[in-house]
């Protein structure tokens, strides 16, 4: 198990506990083959660790449950990309800012560091009075009060292949991660990198933008500006 972190509402009344697991992973990523290390190597290596806010929207609408974040941490320890694998958009978006904070040992080989991969479990686990109900689907109750996001400024290659990605869209408007729905996987960094560069509409709750999901055709080829199609993603 790693760390966990609590803290207490402006009125005291609920507790919110971020609980932390760093889990193995089975598979390498991409042409770099880095260590894949298990979770008692990853937590051995951890020297700190940031522990994400309780995102308020996610807390008044009862929003709770496990974040799976995979980490690509460099030879120098720290985290240089991460990946949101599983996780409702909310509190996918706190826990990506918080592990970019993190800090590991290096990964030391006979060769010297190297770097490694890993898996992250981050839950956020909303504790409150137990007189108190939780509704039956509060992630579906949420969703149904969130104007999703839409794409506000495209680039890509109409002309060209393409992939079905779900981006999660930031409270500001940017692309803070992707992962593939269909088509190629073999286009999947390209497509990536397109639509990291892609403005976007936030979602909304009330007057608030807020993170959320969002599926988009993303071209890949010589880029230049172009329609994308785009359909509301599950939270």
């Amino acid at each position: 198990m790693g760390k966990s972190g609590t803290g207490r509402t402006a009125g005291g009344a609920a507790i919110l506990a971020v609980c932390v697991t760093v889990v193995g992973l089975a598979q390498s990523h991409g042409q770099v083959q880095p260590t894949v290390l298990d979770s008692r190597q990853a937590t051995r290596l951890l020297m700190s660790q940031t522990t994400p806010d309780y995102p308020a929207v996610a807390h008044t609408n009862y929003i709770q449950g496990p974040v799976q974040i995979e980490l690509f941490v460099g030879s120098d320890g720290r985290v240089h990309k991460a990946h949101v694998l599983h996780g409702n958009a909310l509190l996918a978006a706190s826990a990506l800012k918080a592990v970019y904070r993190w800090l590991y040992r290096p990964c030391m080989t006979a060769e010297g560091p190297v770097p490694f991969r890993t898996q992250v479990k981050v839950i956020f686990d909303l504790r409150r009075g137990s007189s108190e109900r939780f509704p039956a689907s509060p992630e579906r109750d949420l969703a149904r009060s969130v104007t999703a996001p839409q794409v506000a400024d495209s680039f890509g290659s109409p002309s060209g292949p393409s992939v079905r990605l779900r981006v999660l869209v930031s409270d500001d408007g940017r692309a803070m991660d992707s992962i593939l729905v269909s088509g190629s996987s073999s286009l999947l960094e390209s497509a990536q990198e397109s639509v990291a560069q892609w403005k976007f509409q936030p979602a909304r709750w009330g007057n608030m933008t807020v993170p959320w999901y969002l599926d988009v055709d993303v071209p890949v080829g010589p880029v230049y500006p172009a329609q994308a199609s785009a359909a509301a993603g599950k939270p």
